[in-house]
């Protein structure tokens, strides 16, 4: 699955902002003495006006500083998320279904991403009679406000103020059969500035964990008290089990620069993330560039968490990622990266 964008413009984000700058500088420097029309709108003549009226340019500065720091260029955004509760029987691979919790009929639900700084507006609508929430990580407001006891809409706002990959999941109880059901999914908050080690190709791996024995339909129905023993019977990546196979398998370029945005969706157990034949150049704990190790062959990401991976490779051929944890790999939690030049 790869990383769903939203288009931006930061030019023309920026652009409104950087004219209402432009034009408090204007008024700070009329207030440093009296220019003519070409000294105000040349910036280095502008400037040199000021320096000519010297006992007003000490209150020139102060004012225009203290505009300026009010009207700084952020390209902030609003972006608004509207989803649904669903019940849905999903295709999970291996000939395999599963009755599903879900937002918006999929399995995860779909990759939200922002920007740092952005302000969010969510909101949930529930097509079912059960209740259901939405809990988002990256969210740093009243927990109640989730939504956990709404069976028809549920609607909030927060500042994206901390970059990383976060986890979102259902709030209502019980917690655990709604996760492991299948109502989750990632939100990718971007640094303001960008990452730190530019373009890349970006691609989105969220781990879950499937709790049931199939019938003799290929039918699971979701085993509570598995889920509470914490017994997996199948592992999936973007809610397939073994789904990025040799004959599915996700293409990357020798030579470029991957970018993996992975989350562990859980509910209840650690992966432990790696691809065979690589070392992880970088890896951003909770997918926040302060958080950076270098060099690192595996790392363990856990339940509700999220990480950054960056690696190349130099040949052609078949990389497998993979839950290092080997009896989830072998339960479903692998699939191959296929380069080509």
């Amino acid at each position: 699955m790869q990383l769903h964008r939203f288009r931006r413009d930061d030019d023309g984000a920026c652009k409104e902002s950087v004219l209402q700058t432009w034009g408090i500088m204007q008024l700070a420097m009329r207030c440093a003495g009296g220019m003519s029309p070409l000294d105000r709108w040349n910036p280095l003549r502008c400037i040199s006006a000021v320096r000519r009226h010297a006992r007003w340019a000490a209150l020139g500065a102060t004012l225009a500083l203290g505009l300026l720091s009010l009207a700084k260029p952020s390209c902030a955004e609003e972006k608004t998320f509207s989803l649904s509760a669903e019940n849905r029987r999903v295709e999970i691979g291996s000939g395999m279904t599963y009755d599903a919790m879900t937002y918006d009929g999929t399995l995860p639900g779909p990759v939200l991403q922002v920007r740092q700084g952005d302000d969010v507006t969510i909101e949930l609508t529930n097509q079912t009679t059960d209740a259901h929430g939405i809990d988002i990580y990256a969210a740093q407001i009243e927990p109640k406000l989730f939504g956990e006891t709404s069976i028809k809409k549920t609607r909030y706002q927060f500042h994206a103020e901390v970059p990383g990959v976060f986890d979102y999941h259902c709030s209502a109880f019980p917690v655990l059969d709604h996760v492991a059901g299948g109502m989750f999914g990632m939100m990718v908050v971007e640094p303001k500035n960008g990452w730190p080690n530019g373009e890349a190709q970006e691609i989105t791996l969220v781990q879950n964990e499937f709790y049931g024995l199939a019938d003799q339909y290929g039918l699971i129905r979701p085993d509570h008290s598995q889920m509470v023993a914490a017994d997996a019977n199948f592992f999936g990546f973007n809610g397939g089990v073994a789904k990025y196979d040799r004959h599915n398998p996700i293409p990357i370029k020798v030579g470029k620069l991957v970018r993996v945005f992975f989350l562990n969706a859980g509910p209840s157990l650690p992966s432990t993330f790696a691809v065979d034949g690589v070392v992880f150049s970088a890896v951003y704990r909770g997918g926040n560039p302060e958080n950076v190790i270098h060099n690192i062959k595996t790392f363990e990401v856990g339940p509700g968490n999220g990480a950054v991976f960056e690696f190349k490779v130099e040949a052609p051929g078949d990389y497998q990622f993979l839950d290092d944890s080997l009896s989830h790999s072998y339960k479903g939690a692998r699939g191959i990266f296929r380069a080509s030049r």
